[in-house]
């Protein structure tokens, strides 16, 4: 038997164990370390088994038995700590020896998940969790208030490896629990024709409309990030049909690249997935995942409003991006509409209160029965083949990186560092909430570059929630607060992982293209701060609270999107642009219904009537300028 087809029976085989057994556990649960032990290292083994190294002909025996003792020791941790789980769990902590089976299984372990993430994710992570580890060790080198006496090999793996923290912690359980089942109604609704459905009709809906073609692709990508939970694989997805159009309407390769990358940012702040890091923040926080789910909504609703009305301004000020229907050859979309079904009957599962895992199940059974509803629909029954082995390569991709957070949590834990850095933060920013938001922006965008968004989320969780909290911001929207920034670090230069994947396929230059992806994102950088200073805006309170909060965000993010664009109507000078920037600012920092507030609104009405009505109008040459 050759290597290729070794592995691939090995894909296969792993694939199918792995996705039932993750199926099972919604019907039968196994005890919690028990399937957080399967679930991490059967991941870390598919990780090896689907990712091949490149291999050089001198060398390509000894890549291949590395990935091959690689997936096996993977598998021989999995089945050991079935075995050591009853001892694991009579045992006294930080009391009972640690026995050498279990450095062993610690330091193999580790050593694994690191190399699984090399080759998912690639060396960022593998360097942040590096270091901490070495923290961990050597605490007692590092300098002023970093110092703490540092943990022996016998610690770090009872904290890492022999307990229901560390790798087979929250990252764990949230996997599991919510994003397994997830990631499996996204490969199934995909696999059955919702993908393609969904871009279609985005296309549909905006062809017709002034800058048509890049709200095409902020509405593609919004209907994708209901089902998936990547940015890349968004821009991937929905990039290789958004792009060249955008490009034939007129975009430039690096305008067009620019506005899918900042459009599959968004997708992973759309409820009901909210790219995974929705699951994990339902799991920290204790709390029901419909309610992440629902305060995610007028956020992420405004932050495409705010890149529509920027497309919008754009076109109408240049003439770019304006395509026909007709030019796109879209299929017809009445004879396939019985698709939505599954992602409906998802969300409105979600809403009647049944629990994540139960909707998404609904969803993805749905997902495989109705397209036989109609005969135009019907998919090969070998597609669920498929589906399996795609729903267990992405979680694989998926777990490692979370496993690997799992260790820097525990040891930012129970070193009192993320205690330490919140005071250091608190002592910095002062009592300052702006300035210590605007601190936090920062640590969210470095630590975001070259991480998983996930991964970011949940460190920037650990060290930056509660100094936000401390200073009396809603737990949930501190929480939400450095999850949009986490995001936005995948447009944000100089590494912004979702801006080279569209550069890729666009053929652009990626500096420019990152750098128009960052222009096209400022205008969403004031979103999370009009709900750090109003919580209705996160689905609280009575509901005509929150109407009011929406309306207000609504008038700031569009009077923000005008004096970024300095368009409306007319071109404005520098004074218009100046007053349009300070009404959204009020808009934002003032409490709603509070007299600057009203003022906004008032101030609102005014500069749409002056630049509607009572400007006076440039000439046609100056207006075409």
């Amino acid at each position: 038997m050759n290597f290729a087809l070794l592995m691939r029976v090995i894909q296969v085989a792993l694939s199918f164990v792995y996705v039932g057994t993750l199926l099972t556990q919604f019907f039968n649960p196994m005890p919690p370390i028990n399937i957080a032990a399967f679930q991490v290292y059967m991941a870390v083994a598919l990780v090896f088994a689907f990712t091949r190294e490149k291999e050089d002909a001198k060398f390509v025996w000894i890549s291949r038995t590395v990935t091959l003792a690689c997936v096996l020791i993977s598998l021989a941790i999995a089945v050991l700590y079935q075995y050591e789980i009853p001892r694991l769990e009579r045992r006294l902590e930080m009391i009972d020896p640690v026995f050498p089976i279990d450095i062993f299984m610690h330091v193999a372990g580790v050593i694994l998940i690191l190399e699984a993430v090399r080759r998912s994710v690639g060396m960022s992570l593998v360097v942040v969790v590096g270091v901490f580890i070495a923290y961990g060790y050597f605490g007692f080198l590092a300098p002023g208030w970093m110092s703490f006496p540092g943990f022996t090999l016998s610690t770090q793996a009872e904290m890492i490896t022999m307990q229901t923290s560390g790798i087979f912690g929250v990252t764990a359980s949230a996997a599991v629990n919510f994003v397994f089942f997830f990631v499996l109604f996204g490969a199934v609704f995909s696999a059955t024709g919702g993908g393609p459905l969904f871009i279609d009709l985005a296309m549909r809906a905006t062809s017709r409309l002034a800058g048509g073609a890049a709200k095409m692709s902020l509405v593609g990508s919004a209907l994708f990030g209901v089902v998936s939970g990547s940015a890349i694989a968004n821009t991937t997805s929905t990039g290789v049909l958004t792009i060249p159009i955008m490009h034939r309407s007129g975009y430039s390769k690096e305008q067009a690249a620019a506005t899918e990358a900042i459009a599959s940012t968004g997708g992973q702040l759309m409820p009901p997935v909210m790219g995974i890091a929705a699951f994990v923040m339902a799991d920290l926080l204790g709390i029901p995942y419909l309610t992440i789910a629902a305060a995610g909504l007028i956020p992420a609703l405004a932050f495409y409003f705010a890149l529509i009305v920027i497309v919008d301004l754009r076109a109408r000020k240049s003439g770019v991006g304006n395509i026909s229907a007709e030019a796109l050859d879209i299929p017809p979309i009445l004879p396939r509409l019985h698709l939505l079904l599954a992602p409906i009957a998802m969300i409105a599962t979600l809403v009647m209160g049944y629990s994540a895992p139960f909707a998404a199940l609904t969803g993805t059974i749905l997902s495989l029965v109705v397209p036989f509803l109609r005969k135009s629909t019907w998919y090969p029954l070998r597609e669920i083949y498929y589906m399996v082995i795609d729903t267990a390569k992405q979680m694989g991709y998926i777990s490692a990186p979370l496993a690997a957070v799992g260790i820097v949590m525990v040891i930012a834990t129970q070193s009192n560092l993320a205690l330490k850095f919140v005071s250091m933060l608190t002592d910095i920013g002062g009592s300052n909430l702006y300035l210590s938001l605007v601190l936090v922006i920062f640590g969210c965008i470095i630590m975001g570059m070259g991480l998983p968004t996930v991964a970011a989320y949940i460190i920037g969780s650990l060290v930056f929630v509660p100094a936000l909290t401390g200073m009396g911001v809603d737990l949930l929207a501190a929480n939400l607060f450095v999850l949009y920034y986490c995001v936005l670090s995948m447009v944000t230069p100089p590494v912004a992982l979702c801006t080279f994947a569209a550069a890729g396929i666009a053929g652009s230059n990626v500096n420019k293209t990152g750098i128009l992806a960052f222009k096209y994102a400022l205008v969403i950088f004031l979103v999370p701060f009009a709900f750090v200073n109003d919580p209705h805006l996160l689905w609280q309170g009575a509901a005509w609270q929150i109407g009011i909060a929406a309306v207000g965000l609504v008038l700031a993010t569009f009077n923000w999107a005008v004096f970024l664009e300095a368009w409306l109507k007319h071109r404005l000078n520098i004074v218009e642009r100046l007053a349009f920037l300070v009404v959204s600012l009020s808009l934002v920092v003032a409490p709603t219904l509070s007299l600057t507030w009203v003022a906004g609104i008032a101030g609102s009405a005014v500069l749409f009537a002056w630049c509607f009505m009572l400007k006076p109008q440039p000439s046609a040459k100056r207006q075409g300028a």
